[in-house]
């Protein structure tokens, strides 16, 4: 996206459905951002919502975006060119965390106060269209269901030199040795 030069991608899941007339609904998300030249880096189309919704304000003027509060799940999402500006800005990998929980640490919602130290810039605009466009096709066990991450172990940092990683102090986090030539082409 950044090397192309694109100004909005649009990023999901594979095991997501689309609510009915989505193409429609999109299109006149698009537009409400448009004619009311709203600042922000991205959307999410699904997710699931961890913030208390009273956490989280309507945009004024508008009925279908708000100001998005601590979230999971990327099922979708509109990512503007500034928001993987500051994505990969924040220079992740050698902190590798799990994208659901970095977009709240980069949009300053993530309550994890220690998590968010180590990304001093915390400016990401989040937004979220409500009612959601997306929805997960299955649920956490329910029939049918498959995660490659639901019962993930922790992978030990394997770099050789004895170095962790900065939020290694969590067991909750994923870790793993940095790629030695990181991908910036979100």
């Amino acid at each position: 996206m950044l090397e192309r030069g694109q100004e909005v991608v649009m990023v999901l899941e594979d095991d997501i459905r689309f609510e009915p007339y989505f193409r429609y609904k999109l299109q006149n998300i698009l537009e409400e951002t448009r004619r009311q030249n709203l600042d922000w880096d991205l959307i999410y189309l699904g997710r699931k919502r961890l913030a208390d919704p009273d956490e989280e304000s309507w945009l004024s003027g508008s009925r279908q975006l708000v100001w998005a509060g601590y979230s999971y799940w990327t099922l979708g999402y509109l990512l503007r060119y500034s928001g993987a500006q500051k994505l990969v800005g924040g220079n992740p990998l050698p902190r590798l965390i799990p994208v659901d929980e970095y977009i709240p640490v980069l949009s300053d919602k993530h309550p994890e106060e220690s998590w968010k130290a180590h990304f001093p810039q915390r400016d990401l605009n989040v937004l979220s269209v409500a009612p959601l466009l997306l929805y997960p096709t299955h649920y956490t066990g329910e029939k049918g269901y498959v995660s490659d991450t639901e019962d993930s172990r922790v992978v030990p940092e394997t770099n050789g030199k004895g170095a962790s990683t900065l939020l290694d102090s969590s067991p909750d986090i994923l870790l793993a040795p940095s790629p030695s030539s990181p991908r910036e082409d979100l």
